[in-house]
């Protein structure tokens, strides 16, 4: 197959050597057969909740997909996976809620697992505090861009699995509307130049629903401030709209 784009190939470069994945929502399948192809996984589990996105996924392997190292599976998030079945498990492409529910729907299984990559379409910020305040360490923050757009990848480890659950984290955490969660600082010093564009994106989001709250008369002050609070974190990366 041709190579990825830069998108899939930040998130191929979380897999090292010798672990098994699996990819969650692989439509194509196009990450996990390069994974394999190119042997960094000895082995892949393509899932999808379409049977015709799982087609496609087969078609790209050809006659590769009647190997043993090749798996096929349609179904609804994790529950087609057994408990630890893979070293690392890949869910890009989806929404930050939907990928919040999947990993709550079954902590226990969710936690079994070695290593996730994330690539949240949208709401990174509610994925990264459900996250970090049920135990996650998220080692690596990054962007990168596809076309018109600047995607968030996500690389977390899970709690142990004795170690799963709230643990009191929460209160002890920023606030879940806390802007740290849509712009972490550790993008500034690994990627400056794309995280001040990032930055001025989200800006001009937030000015336009302060300019929108100015206009209202039915805004409560803690939300007015709130929505300030954010303009000056994303305004002090630098880089104005």
């Amino acid at each position: 197959m041709n190579g990825l784009t830069d998108r899939l190939q930040m998130i191929a470069d979380e897999i090292k050597q010798g672990e098994t994945m699996a990819d969650i929502g692989t439509d194509h399948g196009f990450l996990p057969l390069f994974l394999w192809e190119n042997g960094i996984s000895p082995s892949v589990i393509m899932c999808d909740i379409s049977e015709p996105s799982l087609a496609k996924a087969k078609a790209a392997a050809g006659a590769y997909q009647f190997g043993q190292e090749l798996d096929f599976r349609a179904g609804d998030g994790l529950k087609i996976l057994r408990s630890g079945e893979v070293d690392a498990v890949v869910i890009a492409g989806m929404g930050g809620l939907l990928i919040r529910d999947i990993l709550a729907a079954d902590i226990e299984k969710t936690v079994s697992f070695g290593k996730y990559i994330f690539q949240p379409r949208n709401n990174a910020a509610h994925l990264r505090y459900w996250l970090v305040s049920n135990g996650f360490r998220i080692i690596k923050n990054q962007l990168v861009r596809e076309g018109k757009f600047i995607c968030e990848v996500i690389t977390a480890l899970p709690p142990k699995p004795s170690e799963n659950g709230d643990m009191g984290l929460s209160d002890t955490l920023p606030s879940p509307d806390d802007p740290c969660w849509d712009l972490p600082e550790d993008l500034m010093s690994s990627q400056p130049d794309l995280a001040r564009e990032y930055a001025a994106v989200k800006l001009g989001i937030e000015q336009k629903i302060l300019e929108g709250m100015h206009r209202s008369s039915n805004v409560a002050d803690c939300e007015l401030r709130s929505v300030e609070r954010r303009i000056d974190y994303f305004r002090s990366y630098g880089y104005e709209v």
